[in-house]
């Protein structure tokens, strides 16, 4: 069976979080690439399908992006420096349900990714083990 590959877009504008980020998906895994604005993947839907969208954006370009993000909530991380009570309540209420504060911790990071769940045939990393019970670990991927 053909390995299918799992992709993780980035979008932020600084350069060192872009390069952070980079090695440590590219360390799990995920076929990397960097992305200026989410309409880069208005023609990767199935590459998003198959994988995630980590961006550090503000509530006005989420808002504005918000039918594509309400398609991709469970896809998508959301990465800010400037995360509060008050914030984490309205992006909830959006339906962004993974949030981090910046700076990106990897143990947080590699526990999200644990929790999301992907398709069938998409291979993990070794150190990013599916959580027991996912649908990658129920069907004797490598969580066993």
């Amino acid at each position: 069976m053909k390995e299918k590959l799992r992709w993780a877009f980035i979008l932020d504008q600084d350069e060192f979080v872009r390069l952070s980020l980079h090695k440590m998906l590219k360390k799990y895994g995920f076929q990397v690439e960097e992305i200026e604005d989410l309409s880069d993947l208005e023609k990767r839907k199935k590459d998003v399908k198959e994988g995630m969208i980590l961006a550090d954006l503000d509530v006005e370009s989420l808002e504005r992006w918000y039918p594509m993000m309400k398609k991709w909530n469970d896809r998508f991380i959301l990465m800010s420096s400037q995360i509060g009570e008050d914030l984490i309540h309205h992006l909830k209420a959006m339906g962004i349900q993974h949030i981090l504060k910046k700076p990106v911790e990897p143990k947080l990071l590699r526990k999200m990714i644990r929790a999301m769940p992907f398709p069938d045939g998409i291979q993990l990393a070794p150190s990013v083990k599916p959580r027991e019970g996912s649908r990658i670990d129920q069907k004797g991927g490598e969580g066993r």
